[in-house]
């Protein structure tokens, strides 16, 4: 096993990291009118999207490569009666151990996770008239260097104007105001019909 991966799942299994099921922003806003379908959770870690979007009738797939990170999400799953709606998958997102099925998806998150070379696969992962919703960390102006874990500043918003997606909100903030170090770019994107 990876020594990153241990340490994530030793993370979760102290049952640290599930920021008390609370989802992140914008993923409440950007779901509040669409109608439940199947959405797709990557890097869940311990499952505050998927455990989300299960309860409001969504059928979600969460995909993290810590054991005891999906545990969590099923446990908690079954506390709150959405297990039926939740299908966890252990797979190394950097190995490329998870292929993303073209046009799928009515939603795709990515929360906290950054992986430049899945980008296009998320982007077609999702079905026409369905949503790219994402915060993931990127470097402040004051940051001395780039960090490959880190999104440049405006990336996010790069990216997805070049997917020709309908940008619903795009934001960048100094923090998330969940105790993470870094800002934030947030974004909700839908793609549009052909």
């Amino acid at each position: 096993m990876h020594e990153r991966q241990t340490r994530w799942n030793e993370r979760y299994a102290r049952g640290e990291e599930t920021y008390a099921y609370r989802p992140s922003s914008p993923l409440p806003d950007a779901v509040r009118d669409v109608s439940p379908g199947l959405a797709l959770d990557l890097a869940c870690g311990a499952g505050r999207h998927a455990l989300y979007l299960a309860e409001r009738g969504f059928r979600v797939v969460a995909v993290d490569w810590a054991q005891q990170g999906l545990d969590a999400l099923m446990a908690e799953a079954r506390r709150r009666g959405v297990d039926g709606r939740i299908e966890p998958v252990i797979a190394d997102l950097d190995a490329g151990r998870f292929s993303i099925n073209q046009s799928h998806f009515d939603v795709v998150c990515d929360f906290y996770f950054l992986n430049r070379s899945l980008f296009p696969a998320m982007r077609d992962g999702v079905r026409e008239g369905g949503l790219f919703v994402a915060a993931i960390h990127a470097e402040s102006a004051t940051a001395e260097a780039p960090h490959r874990f880190l999104l440049a500043e405006g990336e996010l918003r790069r990216i997805v104007d070049s997917w020709g997606f309908e940008v619903v909100c795009s934001r960048e903030s100094a923090s998330s105001g969940e105790g993470h170090q870094h800002a934030t770019a947030e974004i909700v994107a839908r793609r549009l019909s052909r």
